[in-house]
Order: C-alpha cells, then structure tokens, then sequence
C-alpha cells in the first residue's frame, strides 16, 4: 500500500498544510479518508485526479473534515461528465451530507453511494475497510485499512483513549491526531497519547491534525513521544509519502 498524506492541519488553517485528509493507494484501490480544506488540491499535487477515486471514508462530521467534498464531486463532474463515488460513513451522517450537498448545484450532478459502516462491520476488497470507536463526537470513528498482510490505520479526531489504540496495537502504520498541548475532552495531548500507546506493537507512528501550538513545536513533541514509547514517530507533513 502507498499513504499519501494531504492535509495535517485542524480547524484553523495553517500555512503549508490542508485540512484533514490521507489517501490509500493499491493496484486497484484508492481510498481516501476525510475531505477538509485543500484536500483536492493536494491530490493532484500528488499525481491523482479527483475522478480516480473509489471509496472516500468519512470520520465525522465537523467542518474541517469533509468541508472540500463538494468541490471534490465538482472536479470529477467537470473531468469526465461523472462523480460516483462510494462514500463510507458513521450512522447519522449521511442524512447530514446529503443536506449539504442539496444546498449546491453539484448535489445533481453526483451519483453518491452512501455505506453506513458501523465498527465491527467491514467492507471486503482488495482493501478492507474497518471502522472502530472514537471518543471525539457521538458517531465518530476511524477505519483500519488492510491489504491482508499489512495494515494502516488514521484515527480522524479523538481524545486519547485506550479502547481507541486497542483496536490499532498491531497496525503497521498509525496516523494519530495530536491537536493540542494540554489535555482535551475531545482531542489528543502528548502525554494522553504517551499513556496509552506505550507497550503496543505499533511499528510506526505518524501524527496529524495540528493547531498552531502544537504545529510550532512538532518537531520537538515527536521526538519526545519517540523516546517515551520506543516506536518510530515522525511529524506528519503534506504530501509526505509512505510504502507499507
């Protein structure tokens, strides 16, 4: 599998990086998890055309994670006449999407398939997609993705919780959230995330989602979190490329 990050940003935009969004790339497959602000742009700053896509894999709600979905659906239309996309989602969001979409033009010219995908369910492909728990909103979730042999796994938005990293302890890839410096109810701290992932079998760490504190001293809280929990943690940045 390829893992292309394009957007590391949270809610308030930061200079060089989008807004929430990774995509998933096999012979067959390209997934995309999460559409935020300036997604778009950067698939095709990484060599991929919005029409190319499969399957998009939404975590929640919130504005910074789907706001470019529309614009994505347009992109494809004005390419090739068509945006079909299936698109993966927690319960109670669909009906939220579609609200969205109505308010535009481009709600007529897509033809959305809307999955609600629960965790513990699965869809089976060549990539199976499958969701787990989330402690950010009501329905929020993140989504294991694997080939068979290797796994990847993107948490969207959490606080950090053990029952979240138990579902990813073995995963080949994580990409975490690190929003902020100080402890949240709905977001992941340095040391929240320490606490938890400490002792698993994660091979390699990649943190995501940064407001500005967190994005001004990233470099130095990732090399932190690598010393405390012994597995290699880098600072994720836009357009930056990993092979699993």
């Amino acid at each position: 599998m390829k893992v292309t990050l394009l957007g590391t940003s949270g809610g308030i935009p930061l200079s060089g990086r989008a807004q929430s969004g990774v995509l998933v790339e096999s012979s067959e497959s390209k997934i995309l998890l999460d559409c935020g602000m300036g997604v778009p742009l950067r698939l095709v700053e990484s060599g991929v055309d919005a029409e190319e896509i499969d399957t998009i894999c939404i975590t929640h709600g919130h504005l910074d994670h789907i706001q470019d979905l529309a614009s994505l659906t347009k992109a494809s239309w004005l390419d090739i006449g068509k945006a079909d996309y299936q698109v993966v989602v927690p319960p109670g969001l669909e009906r939220k999407l579609v609200d969205m979409w109505r308010c535009l033009e481009e709600y007529d010219r897509t033809d959305l398939k809307f999955t609600v995908l629960e965790p513990g369910e699965v869809i089976d492909g060549e990539l199976d997609i499958r969701p787990f728990k989330t402690d950010h909103t009501e329905s929020s979730q993140g989504y294991n993705i694997s080939d068979g042999d290797r796994e990847i796994a993107y948490t969207g938005d959490t606080a950090p919780r053990k029952e979240v990293i138990d579902k990813v302890a073995k995963t080949d890839l994580l990409i975490h959230e690190l929003s902020l410096i100080e402890e949240s109810e709905a977001h992941t701290d340095p040391e929240g995330l320490m606490a938890n992932i400490e002792g698993t079998d994660i091979k390699k760490l990649v943190l995501t989602h940064f407001y500005p504190p967190v994005a001004e001293r990233i470099e130095e809280l990732a090399s932190k979190i690598e010393e405390k929990i012994g597995i290699d943690t880098e600072p994720g940045e836009d357009l930056q490329e990993y092979r699993i």
